[in-house]
């Protein structure tokens, strides 16, 4: 389900041209109707909201505002092709309307393949309808689309606008984690957390960059925050368990591993994690016989075959090593063909 964004800006009463020829009584019915609406949609009475809207559009049907601020109430109902049908009626009487661009390319965006929400949110901003959220999206869909310098230049003007913005904050900072700058990840996440206290996913990603730069502590620490916040956050599970595996706590470790496959029964990560412990353990056949289990789940995975190749070989089969490994180049795994060295 699509989440209704609100923007508190634009829940002020607005100034408006009525645009059909009608009377002074009802100019001020509509203008009535309209404020009133509003209030109801700023309080999330979002029936007597659509209520009051519809008055207006009975009043003036070519109204675009009216259209507009239904269609808001539409989304926020969870009726998106009511409420994207009411935009378009707001484009057709105001085609210079950026708001209306804006709640368009909003709209469309989880569904959207083309890059259209892109160019509607684009439009928004050339009309004058500039708002940290249209930068954030924009930003948002170049960063699907591995397109991470132009998503950064949009994060930072969302910020810009808006200093107070987590999920940019957040966004903006696994950019910076993909290009190394460690410290600047750390910045922004630590930003995103203050200014969105419940953010278990952001709590969680810190904790990763901490983990990169060698403090395990403070990981630990981040982590076990994501998991108060969100207790079926499996990904947090398995990355503190990561952090206690460096700090040799396997035991620990392990408890952690099994709980994110426990929530998560197919997280091949965690039982691959789990793996590398018994190998550890020195219980190498209990590795083997779960790395084959995964195996059999996941037969193209190539990391799979490199590790089972590793514990067989720890175990004296060279020969199945050899094999696993050659299954893992033939998969793409390049760094397979290191290991093949040693069957030569």
């Amino acid at each position: 389900m699509k989440k209704y964004i609100t923007i508190t800006s634009l829940l002020l009463l607005f100034s408006f041209s009525v645009q059909a020829q009608l009377s002074v009584k009802e100019k001020r019915d509509f203008k009535r109707f309209y404020n009133a609406g509003i209030e109801q949609l700023t309080n999330q009475n979002y029936e007597e909201a659509l209520l009051l809207f519809n008055e207006c559009l009975a009043l003036d049907e070519t109204n675009a505002l009216a259209y507009l601020q239904r269609g808001r109430v539409n989304a926020a109902m969870d009726m998106y092709s009511k409420a994207l049908a009411d935009i378009d009626k707001a484009i057709q009487f105001d085609p210079d309307n950026g708001e209306a661009y804006f709640y368009k390319g909003y709209l469309m965006f989880e569904e959207d393949t083309t890059g259209i929400s892109r160019e509607l949110l684009q439009k928004s901003l050339d009309n004058g309808f500039e708002l940290a959220e249209t930068y954030y999206y924009i930003g948002l869909h170049y960063l699907l689309n591995d397109e991470n310098d132009k998503a950064l230049i949009n994060f930072d003007k969302a910020i810009r606008i808006k200093t107070d913005y987590a999920l940019a904050y957040h966004d903006r900072a696994g950019i910076k984690r993909q290009l190394g700058d460690y410290n600047g990840a750390l910045y922004d996440y630590k930003s995103a957390v203050n200014y969105m206290e419940q953010f278990p996913l952001a709590y969680n990603n810190m904790g990763s960059v901490k983990l990169v730069m060698g403090d395990f502590d403070g990981a630990i620490s981040d982590y076990s925050t994501a998991i108060e916040q969100d207790p079926e956050l499996y990904l947090a599970y398995n990355n503190r368990g990561y952090a206690f595996y460096q700090m040799n706590e396997l035991d620990t470790a392990m408890i952690d591993f099994s709980r994110a496959i426990q929530i998560q029964p197919d997280f091949m990560e965690a039982q691959l994690n789990r793996a590398s412990v018994l190998v550890l353990q020195n219980e190498h056949q209990s590795a083997m016989n779960l790395l084959d289990a995964i195996i059999q789940k996941n037969p193209e995975k190539s990391v799979l075959y490199l590790n089972r190749g590793l514990v067989k070989e720890m175990t004296g089969d060279v020969i199945g090593a050899c094999r696993d490994w050659t299954k893992a180049l033939d998969l793409g795994d390049s760094q397979a063909s290191e290991y093949l060295k040693e069957c030569k």
